[in-house]
């Protein structure tokens, strides 16, 4: 396409910087109908949407992968639908690989600690944060919590599932079967603890995955506008974890005699360049939440995860991801765990009323 196209502008036009630039115009035009955006752009998907690899150490501690954030309201690409992973018993032996459960949580040894998990050159002091009590204010009337789902397609493995699908998907337009079907459960606890909850349900991530935060971001503005009294902003994902030999983790734990799935909360900052000036009041309610729940159930929660990306994180001073399980964990490990910890969560919010 590109050795069509050069010769044409050459003939066109004697003048020898013009003809260059006249290249450069049209090469950039190519790939701007090939990508679906600017290359040239340096604020553009390219530098600063791309997802970065996942990682997994024989520790279990876990490197998430994970869409950056980007100012640009980029318009959506139509992509592929999702579907709903295989069961077992449909699956290739060509194709076949195994799940692992690994134990993701610093305090597997006993202790209780706030682990951060920090991926910045900020620092942050652990004691003073719990010292001081977040910047949440849970009294008065009107919803106080948010839940929405960035990446709403984000799908679990079918249940007692040992192996997975390497050719096949991990993400489902069924509300029944995603992420979303977790963000429902955690909004029932809060409910149920007497806290007003919001549940975006809106498929974010498609038909677009690039541009998803800027479309998340878009509908939290609509909802703060409407509801000033929001406190919380809970962006529920669920992790992604494969080894290089194609097994999939799933990071679980046993509580209560039932296999729950780890989670870990994500707090963005300001270091990527987006402004996120009050970073530090998220990663304190952050902390403040693990605590209330490492009190209670200390092996569920990972360590938080301190990134340089904002991720919506600067709408309240009590938005963060909350990463729920990973790809192989089912959604009934995603909802138990999910429960437990919103249940801490809930008791905690409100003695700040």
């Amino acid at each position: 396409m590109i050795e069509n196209t050069l010769p044409a502008v050459g003939a066109a036009n004697g003048s020898a910087a013009n003809q260059t630039a006249k290249i450069q115009e049209q090469i950039q035009k190519i790939f701007k109908i090939l990508l679906s955006f600017d290359y040239t752009s340096s604020s553009g998907i390219l530098a600063s949407e791309i997802p970065v690899s996942a990682a997994v150490d024989q520790s279990g501690v876990v490197r998430i992968a994970k869409e950056t954030q980007s100012n640009n309201q980029i318009l959506p690409q139509k992509s592929a639908a999702p579907t709903t992973p295989q069961q077992q018993s449909e699956i290739p032996p060509e194709n076949q690989a195994p799940i692992k459960a690994i134990n993701a949580s610093p305090n597997r040894n006993g202790s209780a600690q706030v682990i951060i998990g920090n991926e910045t050159s900020y620092s942050v002091n652990i004691d003073e944060m719990l010292a001081s009590k977040p910047d949440i204010d849970m009294s008065g009337s009107g919803p106080k919590v948010l839940v929405i789902h960035t990446h709403a397609t984000e799908a679990y493995s079918p249940d007692n599932s040992t192996i997975y699908d390497i050719t096949g998907s991990d993400r489902s337009m069924n509300t029944e079967e995603n992420v979303v079907k977790a963000g429902e459960a955690l909004c029932q606890v809060f409910e149920n603890k007497g806290i007003k909850t919001i549940h975006d349900t809106e498929l974010h991530d498609y038909p677009s995955f690039n541009g998803s935060y800027a479309h998340s971001l878009a509908a939290i503005e609509k909802y703060l506008n409407e509801y000033p009294s929001i406190q919380i902003v809970f962006d529920v994902h669920r992790d992604s974890i494969v080894y290089d030999d194609n097994t999939k983790a799933k990071v679980l734990t046993e509580i209560n005699g039932k296999p729950a799935a780890q989670l870990m909360f994500v707090v963005g900052t300001d270091e990527k360049g987006l402004y996120h000036p009050d970073w530090r009041e998220n990663i304190k309610t952050a902390i403040h939440f693990q605590n209330a729940i490492n009190q209670k159930y200390p092996t569920l929660m990972r360590h938080i995860n301190l990134r340089q990306e904002r991720f919506n994180g600067h709408t309240t001073h009590g938005s963060m991801i909350i990463e729920t399980g990973s790809s192989g964990n089912s959604l009934s490990e995603a909802i138990y765990g999910l429960t437990l910890a919103g249940e801490c969560i809930a008791d905690y919010l409100n003695t700040l009323k």
